[in-house]
């Protein structure tokens, strides 16, 4: 059964992955970013830095047309939306600091380094761009991630599992103006920590990443597993054959020295609140927690909640609302047993995380009973390949001036380069923008292999990384009526995000690209969000595809009156130069 995209309002409306990343997999001179955008103190953004120079090779730039001045110490404060410099009554908007540097805030170790970082202020806080080498990146994930390893073996083996992991999911903050923040959200990056060991350790496995079907690995990691790996399809969302190298199975490594069993309780209002948090409203007053189903692992797949009634609540989401809302050390993984003891609901469980992919204390065991960081890696992605170029598909390559198509069946795709050629000249000329390098676009064989590839649902038609579009086949697409759309559409996203100032909202630029390839014409609909907020919020996190149609229904129409009323040439140097207040 073919998956087909979802249209709305004549237009196709895609699920777009929208994060920017360099070209990857099967491509001619395939290779790694060198340089990532990383949100230090992303969590807690701080108020006040101090910065002082290191060897007197440092400088600091107020602007990117600004000259330089050497830096030898600086005192910085948010104010507003404007950073406030030592003594000086004015303010600055940015500041660019490059060269050698030390820089310290509140609460937190000083941060030794030599890349350049970007400065700007919002909401009454300082917002840190760190961009830094790949290898760099890595060894800061090492040193956030590993704890005090002591096998060479299985940290090389981290280093693999953090560069693929953060290859596979591309720039998770692309449309925020970084690649990735520093905590969790992305992987624990702890940039003070990093040693010459760790660095030493990044560099020996420079490049390598682990393959699966041409395209980076989905390299889920945790702590503990408890003597059995979970399926990654319990996280993913799909149907196990999106990850088949994440496969439940057993690990006698992690339990050698004896299992992690902990014991944790917490009040039922808490626990009512916590819940609320995440959407999850529990009618009457909380009075019970019950385990409902389980995963064949034995993790808990589903609780039953009951109140003045019940209602069925997915152990992630159970999970997830006591983690982020009571704190993470309440349910150190999804594998417990629950019972009540009159106001508390206890749990005993054991393993630490979410089970998936590589068990930390597994690893380790292998590691120090002299296992090559490459079977470590065998062991816990089964059916990964392991290399510094794609593994698994042989992709062709069809070349225009303006175009790379990658395809493994040329005969059906060659067609889609001078349409997609003529769509990227008919772009230029709408918008005057211009595409920035060469754009790209891999064909993929299969839904299956998009899928597998891309981690996107079947019912999402393309996803665009950077230059690279990513389609699902194109007999797929045509069958559907909307090849020509979608390809329109993912090459207009690609010329708009390449514009766009950092900051600017996402309703905006999506908005825009469903305006910019639209017909002409009224673009009708209603408004569904109370305020922009709102409106960003749901294009961010849908709560469901219902809500992810309205949010892009909404941003079309909005960016469509915008430009009925300024012209569609002041939306494109909004675009370029930040949006004015509205």
């Amino acid at each position: 059964m073919k998956r087909l995209p979802v249209a709305i309002g004549g237009l196709l409306l895609l699920w777009i992955a929208g994060v920017a990343q360099p070209q990857r997999s099967g491509e001619a001179n395939s290779g790694f970013p060198n340089i990532v955008r990383v949100r230090l103190w992303y969590q807690h953004p701080p108020v006040e830095l101090n910065l002082k120079a290191e060897s007197g090779q440092a400088q600091s730039r107020k602007c990117a047309a600004c000259a330089a001045s050497p830096l030898s110490t600086l005192s910085l404060k948010a104010a507003g939306s404007r950073i406030q410099i030592g003594g000086d009554k004015s303010a600055s908007a940015e500041l660019t600091i490059s060269g050698a540097y030390e820089i310290r805030a509140a609460n937190s170790p000083p941060l030794k380094a030599d890349f350049p970082i970007d400065i700007r202020a919002a909401d009454g806080k300082l917002l840190v761009n760190a961009s830094m080498p790949m290898q760099e990146y890595v060894a800061g994930v090492l040193a956030g991630e590993t704890g005090n390893f002591k096998s060479e073996e299985t940290l090389k083996a981290m280093a693999v599992t953090a560069r693929t992991y953060a290859m596979h999911f591309g720039r998770r903050h692309a449309l925020d103006g970084f690649d990735f923040c520093d905590s969790t959200h992305c992987q624990n990056l702890r940039m003070a920590d990093v040693t010459s060991r760790l660095r030493k350790i990044a560099e020996s496995t420079s490049g390598e990443v682990l393959w699966y079907d041409g395209e980076p690995a989905a390299t889920y990691y945790h702590a503990n597993c408890g003597g059995t790996t979970e399926d990654g399809r319990y996280i993913l969302g799909n149907d196990e054959q999106r990850a088949p190298y994440l496969k439940q199975h057993s690990d006698a490594y992690c339990v050698r020295n004896g299992a992690s069993q902990w014991r944790s309780e917490v009040s039922k209002q808490e626990l009512q609140q916590a819940l609320a948090a995440e959407s999850v409203t529990v009618p009457g007053q909380l009075h019970s927690v019950a385990v409902a189903q389980r995963t064949p692992s034995g993790r808990v797949e589903f609780l039953t909640v009951t109140g003045s009634h019940s209602l069925t609540v997915p152990g992630l989401t159970f999970r997830q609302a006591v983690g982020r809302n009571i704190g993470w050390d309440r349910l150190k993984s999804n594998w417990y047993d629950v019972r009540v003891e009159g106001n508390r609901i206890v749990f005993h469980g054991r393993g630490s995380g979410h089970g998936v992919g590589l068990c930390q204390v597994g690893a380790e065991d292998m590691g120090e009973e002299g296992r090559s960081y490459r079977e470590i890696l065998r062991f816990y992605y089964p059916g990964t390949r392991l290399g510094v170029s794609a593994q698994g598909t042989q992709w062709q390559q069809l070349t225009s001036e303006d175009l790379v198509l990658f395809t493994t069946r040329p005969e059906r795709d060659r067609a889609l380069l001078p349409l997609a050629t003529r769509m990227v000249h008919e772009a230029e000329e709408s918008t005057g923008l211009l595409y920035n390098g060469t754009a790209k676009i891999k064909v993929y064989a299969t839904v299956a292999a998009f899928r597998d590839a891309t981690g996107e649902p079947g019912w999402v038609a393309a996803s665009t990384r950077g230059r690279t579009i990513r389609l699902q086949p194109t007999d797929v697409l045509r069958d559907a009526g909307t090849l020509d759309s979608t390809l329109r559409h993912e090459l207009l996203h690609m010329l708009v995000e390449s514009h766009a100032k950092p900051g600017t909202p996402l309703w905006f630029r999506e908005g825009l690209v469903l305006y910019l390839g639209q017909s002409e014409g009224n673009p009708g609909g209603s408004a569904a969000f109370d305020s922009v907020a709102a409106l960003e919020k749901a294009l961010r996190n849908p709560a469901n595809e219902v809500q992810m149609r309205q949010a892009y229904a909404e941003a079309k129409v909005r960016v469509a009156n915008l430009a009925q009323k300024h012209g569609k040439d002041t939306l494109i140097d909004w675009l370029q130069n930040g949006l004015p207040p509205l």
